[in-house]
Formats: structure tokens, sequence, C-alpha cells
């Protein structure tokens, strides 16, 4: 690669992404690709600092927005943006369209607004790829057992808000959306997923 591929791992809670972007990252690399792995709130100190305080605290939704935000400048800073430069693969659970679905379409922030705020706090820096997970919240909500957060906790309508914030994105090519199914095995979803990102490159 010439430069490097910025992939996100995109989808409601429960999907499987953090499991997806392990066994991406593992397969790649035993192609001798370099890959960072990273996650979004967090990827760095500083950014896992904020992620803390996003999940302890019941906050306000804007603040909550302002958080992520800040959390990614310092994670394009000081993880991804060196990382690129320098030809590597990018695998992130979560990044920008994230805050669109959660803080946007789900919390009623205006679209717009945050749509302004992220390419303020992300420059150019973009991924090349968003590989979305598609699974209905009923589903992906059970399958998080004990593992919860205060997200977990808003309720079905909010993660129905959320899936369908990532289905109308999905309908707009500047996204670059590819979509896989999220009912599929964990062998199939990885397939599928390694396959994709080959076909990109």
């Amino acid at each position: 690669m010439k430069k490097g591929l910025f992939i996100s791992i995109e989808g409601g809670e429960g999907t499987g992404k953090t499991t997806m972007v392990e066994l991406l990252t593992k397969r790649f690399r035993t192609e001798g690709i370099e890959v960072v792995n990273t996650r979004e709130p967090g990827g760095i100190k500083t950014a896992e600092a904020i992620r803390n305080n996003i999940f302890e605290f019941d906050l306000d939704e804007k603040t909550d927005l302002l958080l992520y935000l800040a959390a990614r400048r310092e994670h394009l800073l000081h993880k991804i943006y060196p990382a690129l430069e320098s030809g590597k693969m990018v695998i992130s659970d979560r990044f920008y369209l994230s805050t669109l679905a959660y803080q946007g379409y789900a919390s009623n922030i205006d679209i717009e607004v945050v749509k302004m705020l992220n390419s303020f706090v992300c420059d150019k820096w973009l991924p090349d790829l968003n590989i979305l997970i598609d699974l209905e919240p009923e589903i992906g909500l059970g399958r998080k057992g004990d593992d919860v957060n205060r997200f977990d906790l808003k309720g079905l309508n909010f993660h129905k808000k959320v899936y369908q914030g990532y289905k109308e994105m999905a309908k707009d090519p500047t996204y670059n959306i590819k979509i896989v199914d999220g009912r599929l095995s964990i062998n199939e979803l990885e397939n599928q997923m390694y396959n994709i990102i080959q076909n990109f490159m």
C-alpha cells in the first residue's frame, strides 16, 4: 500500500464489532500487513480517560457529543494519523458514523451540527471504508448479557433510532458504507468482511 488504509467497523450494541476487529487484525497480520487496531472512544491514554468519564457519568447529550469529539481529535492526532502516514492499515471499532447515529439521529441533536463538528475535528482523516454490521437492536441488546453501560440502558426505542440512523446513512454513497448481515456466524461474518476489505484494496 502506498499509504495507509483506514477502516471503521460500525453498528449498534452487541453486533460483534470488537470481535471482528480482533479477528481481522490477526488475519491481515498473517499476510504481512502492518495493522493498528483501535477503538472509539479511546485508543490512547488521553482518549481512554475521556471514555471513562463518558461511561461513568449521566451526562447531557451535548456534553456527550463534545467529549466524544475531544477524544476523537486526540485519537486521530496521536494514533490514527501517524499510523496512516507510515502506510499502516488502521481498523477501528467505531468512528464518526457512530457519533452521527448516537448523538445525532438517536439523541436529537441537529444532524447538520453533528456533521459540522465532526468535520472540524477530523479534517480530511475520515475512514476510507465503513463496514456496518446490520443487526436489529432487539437481537444485539440480547447478546450483551451483564456487560452493559449507560447507553445500553437507554431503552429499546433509543437503540431503534440508532439502527434507523445507520440504515439512513447507508443510503448515502458519500459515506462509503458496506453492509454485512450481523446474524451470520462469526466465521461467515469474518470472511465477508475480509473479502470486502480485500476487494477495496
